[in-house]
């Protein structure tokens, strides 16, 4: 609900505090759970029916074996979702990388495709290869996950192939 342009000066205080200024961790944890995949994965769990839990308490289960056998797998399609979409967010930013990072030797695609461009010249090129290029993990990430989320689609819309 809040733009990630507010949540930058608290989010790199925080980084710096822990010492993760120029690290990956320091990149990828703080915007990798955000209220997106909160919200999501809360609906998501609210159309599965309480029955199968009461039923796998009538027959013993204790409520992490719940958890681990019937709830995560039934989620998996809304988690794949969640990571392909947490995935394709991130991959392509270019503001967090930027502030986090001090250097190249750290750098994102988004901020390497910036050194093809100067005051003087602009390399299209170059940044047209990088940017084809950096489509590659998202599309392969898509097609190994595009049976998780077609399922996830089939069961949220009632079509289950009956």
């Amino acid at each position: 609900m809040i733009p990630q342009v507010m949540l930058v000066i608290p989010l790199f205080l925080v980084v710096s505090k822990l010492g993760w200024v120029n690290t990956y961790h320091g990149m990828i944890l703080p915007v990798a759970f955000g209220s997106f995949g909160t919200f999501l994965l809360r609906q998501f769990f609210l159309g599965i029916p309480k029955d199968l839990d009461e039923a796998a308490m009538i027959d013993g289960a204790s409520r992490l074996r719940i958890l681990v056998t019937i709830i995560v797998p039934l989620a998996m399609p809304a988690i794949g979702l969640l990571a392909l979409f947490a995935f394709m967010g991130q991959w392509n930013s270019f503001l967090w990388p930027l502030i986090v990072t001090n250097g190249m030797e750290k750098a994102t695609l988004p901020l390497g495709l910036t050194l093809f461009q100067t005051q003087q010249w602009t390399s299209w090129n170059y940044i047209m290869a990088g940017a084809a290029i950096s489509m590659l993990p998202g599309i392969f990430l898509a097609i190994v996950l595009q049976k998780v989320i077609y399922r996830g689609i089939t069961i949220a819309s009632g079509f289950g192939g009956r």
